[in-house]
């Protein structure tokens, strides 16, 4: 969450926090403002096409305006920094949001009775598009003695399977 982006790294790009090049952190940040500058504009644009507040560019995911009485974030607590900066007024952390949907997971065949730990791993909706860290994590599973069940979005077909 980069709500003291002077405090700690751009969210989501594995920069270290501790000893941290600060200079790199804000070239970054400078960086991604101006990849994204027409993005933005066009949504902007948008949401005021649609009767919404006009927005003020701020690091992804927050093009939206906060709420005066309640903003959710989801991060695990362990990497949400607030040694580091403390959460604004209204703001509070969640380790995760969770769908509720009907029906049970049937385990396959294939991973019932094998040894290891079973591991769930998703990469989210858009992470899931980040194809050679996939790739390279799949390669990495591969050689695990573990069980791994893999969420491979809407990008299935071009998930290299050589590793598995």
């Amino acid at each position: 969450m980069t709500v003291a982006p002077e405090n700690v790294p751009p969210a989501h790009h594995g920069f270290p926090i501790i000893n941290g090049d600060k200079a790199l952190w804000k070239e970054h940040a400078e960086q991604e403002k101006e990849v994204l500058k027409d993005v933005f504009a066009d949504f902007k644009s948008w949401v005021m096409e649609k009767g919404g507040e006009e927005l003020e560019y701020m690091p992804l995911p927050f093009w939206h305006k906060f709420s005066p009485y309640v903003n959710l974030y989801m991060f695990p607590e362990e990497l949400s920094y607030t040694s580091f900066r403390p959460d604004p007024p209204n703001w509070h952390r969640v380790d995760a949001f969770m769908r509720n949907e009907e029906g049970t997971l049937e385990l396959p065949a294939a991973l019932q009775n094998l040894p290891g730990k079973l591991i769930y791993f998703s990469m989210g909706t858009i992470g899931c598009y980040e194809l050679q860290l996939i790739n390279k994590l799949l390669g990495i599973f591969g050689k695990s003695a573990n069980r791994f069940i893999i969420s491979k979005g809407k990008i299935k077909l071009s998930i290299n399977h050589k590793h598995l």
